[in-house]
């Protein structure tokens, strides 16, 4: 199974060394893997100071270790959705060639990380959800030609409610537009197992992943969101018997913009 969501020490809040991720794959036997760094110009755009991975720096780290390495190391990047970023995210994907790309709602305009409490503050779960979600649905609509959409359900890895699971069913309008808008667009889903304080099995989680299925979605991509190398497709397994239960025989990886399935 190939862990594309992975953070090393390029990105502002990680630090770990990317060849100890390579010693772990090998260990393990695996064929690939993806490094999606940190590239949040949504924080820029909101008039925020954050640190942008330097991903002609990446590249050339990539390519060094690529050199000895036993897997097959695919480039990519996370970047952090807002309206006021997209023209940025446009003008890199034509200056690098990317593996793939992640789009990732993290903030909302004047808002903050919904990381964070300030997010929100005077807000009850249902409006700061639903106001992630219409960022969310903003994102899958933009014309950034993306190739994942992350972790949909981050809002509720840290959120300060005392139930703070997303349930499909209180969500359901907005969360089918998401998932119709994704599956219509040939974009993958991130299976992501950087739960949080949520409550979620997986984000998103499995009612929401039933649904995508229900609808016919099949592309499903695994990520740990892993940010030091202990986290390497941390429960990746659990992710696979999930889906083994509800018919899937495998995911897939994004490698050269191109969706290739890896059965099971």
């Amino acid at each position: 199974m190939t862990d594309l969501h992975i953070h090393t020490r390029a990105s502002f809040d990680s630090e770990e060394d990317p060849a100890v991720y390579i010693a772990e794959a090998e260990k393990r036997g695996e064929k690939y893997l993806g490094f999606s760094e940190h590239y949040d110009y949504d924080v820029i755009a909101d008039g925020g100071k954050i640190g942008l991975a330097d991903i002609g720096g990446c590249f050339s780290v990539i390519d060094g270790l690529q050199k000895t390495a036993d897997v097959k190391i695919l480039k990519g990047a996370e970047l952090g959705y807002s309206a006021g970023a997209v023209a940025k995210y446009k003008q890199i994907l034509k200056d690098y060639a990317f593996d793939y790309t992640i789009l990732s709602v993290h903030t909302l305009s004047g808002r903050g990380d919904c990381y964070f409490p300030e997010f929100f503050a005077g807000l009850s779960a249902r409006r700061a959800y639903t106001d992630y979600f219409q960022a969310v649905l903003e994102s899958v609509r933009s014309d950034i030609d993306f190739d994942i959409l992350g972790h949909v359900g981050y809002v509720s890895r840290n959120a300060p409610y005392d139930e703070r699971r997303i349930i499909y069913s209180q969500f359901k309008d907005i969360l089918d537009e998401i998932l119709k808008e994704t599956i219509a667009r040939g974009v993958c889903l991130e299976i992501n197992t950087s739960v949080g304080k949520s409550g979620a099995t997986f984000i998103p989680d499995v009612d929401v992943l039933d649904r995508f299925l229900e609808l016919g979605g099949k592309y499903l991509t695994f990520g740990s969101d892993a940010h030091r190398a202990a986290k390497y497709l941390y429960r990746s397994e659990e992710v696979k018997n999930f889906l083994s239960s509800r018919g899937v025989d495998g995911l897939y990886r994004v490698e050269n913009r191109k969706k290739i399935k890896e059965k099971f």
